[in-house]
């Protein structure tokens, strides 16, 4: 009954979406039960050195990784502040990733209106953009979806004027983050068992086979997709758990050090700025608050933003560092006339392709109702079942032209569709309006239907990013002009031509599995199926997957990047950046992994800066 009750708050979800109310809910639900859990790792009133070696803003995978690597040291004292909290057992399960994006687990952002490309059925117009606030970031809640990208992708940000940031760099810093548990991965040379992010497959569902097998029909093999030699293919997902557990990035590079004595890690801190000496052009410390005080904490050596895509360029331009006009006609004094700050935003997006068919082997809420309470003791015994699923449980990488060298689709497989909850849930998560719901999927409420999203994985189009005000409480102004270029747009209809084909498959047809086929509101001029009703489809729900980067992006040049291939702000000192911003283009994968990556070939580089200078 205790579970059922919590079934029964999921659906009355109204009172509690924007608060911490659902996290004490299940918290309340595990203490009946009868276990404990304490989630007060990190303590609140950590007394706070007036200086530091490095002030590091942000501990998401970024700042905690390079926290961590700097604090190997025991001569540097390091700081590491971020503006949300810890994670709980919740956070840990898989299964309930999309509850915590209702929390402030989340910083809630969402895109400006751009109705004429993208977000049409989208509330307000606008699409949400999910983005983790707390200790370890977006991997506190995010999908756990662990992918590299083809070799050739690292390879490019080399050729583009970054030394050190190629396929065998990085590889290098893979390696060093992973620690596999699947046995046919333990012996490859592109796989590491002594990593602390630990990855596996996670639980399985019948349907989830039959779309492996339709993968292979449509002749796709099984494949390693994180392996270079094999990057096009099928396969269940990789993901960032151990034992059925999430592990983000605090479990895996906060919590075994946590006891460091030149390690202090301060939540609920909320940066407002950077300090930058205008004379000398030198980041001297930051100004945080915290329990409503305002304090500043100097940086002897640096300071390294790890804010994220959004609130990176959003604290370089509140600190002076950024397009000049812009800064200007925010009222703040230019220190840096840095025109790249907040350019070059890139994300990932994929049309919203439902599939209905006549087996009863996909999963909605009224199913798993009665099944909860015994999943629920399962994953706290042992770390199996259900809940164990991130809900995304197989990728399919495949090319839209047979004569690309690599895939340009993925295809992230769910066995829910968003009609699964009767639009309570999932249909606010991922921002799609009411009116947009209620017309096109409520028809197949309950009905049994499953989700492919075939994700573009090299768009054109660009955004940026752009101040509100001079306040920093305001959240950023987000431009994303998604599918703005014409090959964006060729792609995303070639895509869910590709999804149309896989159905074609024996696999599928056996389980009467049919694009779903009530045309989108507002699309009902277009007949189903042709060019001009998929490209309508996409405007209208416009899916993004927290994969925003490249905002601070690396390169040689100051006048079309932010931070040099060193990752130090171009024109400031004592400045860097170690996030996904410094990307300079958008890899063919879930950011995580790279993210993690890149903050470890970032730790080599400041320590050898800095073992350099002595």
């Amino acid at each position: 009954m205790i579970f059922l009750g919590l079934i029964q708050f999921l659906l009355a979800f109204d009172a509690a979406t924007s608060q911490m109310a659902i996290v004490d809910r299940l918290l309340n639900v595990y203490a009946k039960m009868g276990f404990t859990y304490r989630e007060e790792r990190f303590l609140d009133n950590l007394p706070i050195l007036d200086s530091y070696d490095f002030v590091i803003v942000g501990a998401g995978p970024g700042g905690a990784v390079t926290a961590n690597r700097l604090s190997e040291n025991p001569k540097w004292t390091v700081l590491l502040l971020e503006a949300g909290i810890e994670g709980n057992l919740y956070t840990d399960i898989p299964a309930l990733n999309i509850i915590f994006g209702f929390t402030n687990y989340n910083w809630k952002y969402v895109t400006e209106s751009q109705p004429e490309l993208m977000c049409r059925g989208m509330t307000n117009k606008r699409c949400s953009w999910p983005s983790g606030k707390g200790v370890g970031g977006t991997t506190i809640w995010n999908g756990l979806m662990w992918t590299r990208c083809p070799a050739s992708d690292f390879d490019e940000w080399e050729a583009m004027g970054n030394p050190g940031w190629g396929y065998q760099s990085m590889l290098k810093n893979f390696l060093k983050v992973e620690n596999v548990s699947i046995p046919e991965l333990r012996d490859s040379p592109y796989h590491s068992t002594t990593g602390p992010v630990g990855v596996q497959y996670p639980f399985r569902t019948q349907i989830s086979d039959v779309f492996m097998n339709a993968g292979r029909e449509f002749g796709y093999d099984w494949v390693d997709y994180n392996n270079p030699k094999t990057p096009t293919g099928f396969s269940r997902t990789q993901i960032s758990a151990r034992n059925g557990r999430r592990v983000d990035a605090a479990t895996a590079y906060l919590l075994p050090i946590k006891n460091r004595q030149n390690l202090h890690v301060l939540k609920n801190a909320f940066v407002n700025r950077v300090i930058i000496d205008e004379n000398t052009k030198t980041a001297t410390g930051v100004e945080f608050v915290k329990n409503e005080n305002t304090r500043v904490v100097s940086a002897k050596k640096e300071v390294i933003l790890s804010a994220g895509t959004f609130n990176t360029p959003k604290l370089l331009m509140l600190s002076g560092i950024g397009p000049a006009e812009h800064l200007k006609s925010n009222g703040i004094k230019v220190i840096q006339d840095s025109p790249a700050v907040g350019q070059n935003l890139q994300e990932h997006i994929s049309p919203l392709t439902v599939v209905t068919i006549n087996s009863s082997i996909s999963y909605n809420i009224r199913k798993l109702a009665p099944i909860i309470m015994p999943a629920f003791r399962e994953w706290v015994s042992n770390g199996g079942g259900i809940l164990s699923s991130n809900v995304a449980e197989v990728i399919g990488y495949v090319k839209t032209d047979p004569s690309l060298s690599k895939p340009d689709i993925e295809m992230i497989f769910s066995p829910v569709s968003i009609a699964a909850d009767d639009g309570i849930l999932l249909r606010r998560y991922f921002g799609i309006s009411e009116e947009t719901y209620e017309t096109t999927f409520a028809p197949i409420n309950q009905r049994e239907s499953f989700t492919i999203c075939p994700l573009g994985m090299y768009p054109k189009s660009k955004g940026e990013i752009r101040l509100n005000s001079s306040n920093p409480v305001d959240p950023p102004v987000i431009i994303t002009n998604f599918l703005k270029e014409p090959e964006d747009v060729k792609n995303m209809v070639d895509a869910q031509k590709l999804v149309q084909k896989i159905l074609e498959t024996e696999s599928m047809k056996k389980i009467g599995a049919r694009l779903y086929d009530k045309p989108v509101l507002g699309c009902e001029e277009f007949e189903f199926g042709t060019d001009e009703y998929f490209e309508c489809s996409v405007r209208t729900i416009t899916m993004q997957f927290h994969h925003q980067c490249c905002t601070a992006r690396m390169g040689p040049n100051p006048e079309d990047s932010v931070v040099s291939p060193r990752l130090r702000v171009h024109g400031v000192k004592n400045l860097r950046v170690v996030d996904a911003s410094v990307m300079p283009k958008i890899p063919g994968a879930h950011t995580m992994s790279v993210t993690y990556a890149i903050a470890e070939n970032a730790a080599d580089i400041i320590k050898e800066d800095w073992n350099n200078e002595l």
